[in-house]
């Protein structure tokens, strides 16, 4: 009765923590050195904070946005009027005259000749729109990298939070195991408990400890790629607040109206249709170079010293005998084709991609659900009755170990099936372009572009 009454004790002491809280609950409860940072060390991170931060400072989208001063600089080289003028200057004698004369010499017959070309068929005008349709695609472009950024930071930002709470899990998992593999060795002393039975305490105890190793480092990976994502150093410290993470129920979301909605803003939808507006405002426009331009301009001549200056007017008008633009109109026509072609595949995937992202919410969004109603919460409750079979009894040292292994792998399940859902609620947030950054929310790096 001695050696059930204390190892009982220990038992209490066992499953005491895991009982009666939610797991949200036993995360706040939890005082380990990841909530002990110093605040002044350590940045604390919302899922807005990281989204904002992501758009503000991480490399990669900051590249991408600069797609719009690209497109805003060819816009602006396109309303410029393409040709500067042109002056000739001809002299046949003047190099004669200058080594003949004493002092300095006098020019004697020349032409000269101010031309400016002239595109007249309306080339200039269909330059600037396909330029103009080009910022639009620009635009789109930009907020396509926003939508994949921030749907890259959200899962980054899940998973951090799931790896932290897995971490709290084994931690509080090894603690038990310490406390009860030194009740085991003290009995073993005492010779209550068999050799056997104070060696699979040992080797709980040490898978424990591997087991807080390997999740460690998984929450330092997790951090790393949020801290990479958002922008932020790899010697920044990072936590993940955990406020406002609740996630709809998948009954209350329409598949017409998510697929209406993605539709209406994906925007690398909106860039393919650009893409196609431009590229046949591309064709007409090498459809109209074939066409000549004009050179107009004043002419000035003279013949001799003693002759007297002329003025008059000339025009030129190069023939299109044998290049009228052909190759580059058969190109524009095929390129114009390829973008409809291209606009027409994403919104397939589009609609592949809404469909199949809210068939995934559904069952990832039921495997949680099921993980917390019938795994997590009997398993729970079974802590109990399990220290009441032990202390009658009923329940030796290997079973207590087995079951208590069961209650952790319904507690890591759990928190696997959670990210699950939350991923799935990311993928279908991007799918329906619900994940954009507000309007008048852009970085500085486009407002300046």
């Amino acid at each position: 009765m001695r050696r059930f009454f204390f190892l009982a004790c220990a038992l209490v002491a066992t499953v005491a923590p895991l009982s009666g809280a939610t797991a949200a609950q036993a995360w706040d409860n939890y005082s380990g050195p990841e909530r002990a940072a110093s605040p002044g060390d350590t940045l604390t991170l919302s899922l807005a904070d990281a989204q904002r931060l992501a758009l503000e400072r991480n490399p990669a989208f900051l590249a991408s946005s600069q797609e719009r001063g690209i497109a805003r600089g060819r816009l602006r080289q396109a309303r410029i009027y393409p040709f500067n003028p042109e002056m000739e200057l001809r002299a046949p004698g003047a190099a004669s005259s200058v080594a003949s004369s004493a002092g300095g010499g006098v020019l004697g017959s020349y032409e000269a000749f101010l031309g400016l070309e002239v595109e007249w068929a309306g080339q200039r005008g269909l330059r600037t729109r396909a330029a103009e349709i080009g910022l639009d695609r620009a635009d789109a472009s930009v907020g396509d990298a926003a939508r994949r950024t921030l749907a890259e930071v959200s899962e980054a930002f899940y998973a951090t939070l799931a790896a932290e709470r897995r971490l709290s899990v084994v931690q509080q998992i090894l603690e038990q195991s310490q406390r009860l593999l030194e009740a085991t060795r003290t009995q073993a002393r005492a010779g209550e408990i068999s050799t056997l039975e104070a060696s699979l305490a040992e080797t709980e105890a040490g898978r424990a400890r591997a087991r807080v190793l390997a999740v460690q480092r998984e929450v330092t990976g997790a951090r790393l790629e949020l801290q990479r994502l958002t922008g932020l150093g790899p010697d920044q410290p990072v936590r993940v607040d955990t406020a406002e993470l609740a996630i709809p129920d998948p009954t209350a979301l329409e598949a017409d109206s998510l697929l209406e909605q993605a539709l209406a803003r994906r925007p690398d939808l909106l860039e393919r249709t650009r893409g196609a507006e431009q590229a046949r405002a591309l064709t007409r426009l090498a459809r109209r170079e074939a066409l000549p331009n004009l050179r107009v301009g004043a002419l000035a001549t003279r013949d001799g010293i003693d002759g007297k200056p002329g003025i008059g007017l000339g025009v030129s008008l190069p023939i299109p005998l044998w290049n009228r633009n052909q190759g580059t109109v058969a190109e524009r026509s095929a390129e114009a084709e390829q973008a409809d072609q291209s606009r027409r595949a994403t919104e397939l995937a589009v609609r592949t991609e809404v469909k199949n992202a809210h068939l995934a919410y559904q069952a990832a969004h039921e495997e949680s659900q099921i993980y917390e109603r019938e795994v997590l919460r009997p398993a729970r409750d079974n802590q109990e009755r399990l220290e009441t079979a032990y202390r009658a009894g009923k329940l030796d040292l290997p079973a207590l170990l087995l079951l208590r292994n069961q209650l952790l792998d319904a507690e890591l399940g759990y928190w696997d099936a959670w990210l699950a859902a939350h991923r799935a609620w990311v993928t279908l947030q991007a799918a329906t372009a619900a994940l954009l950054p507000r309007e008048g929310a852009r970085t500085n790096e486009l407002e300046e572009s």
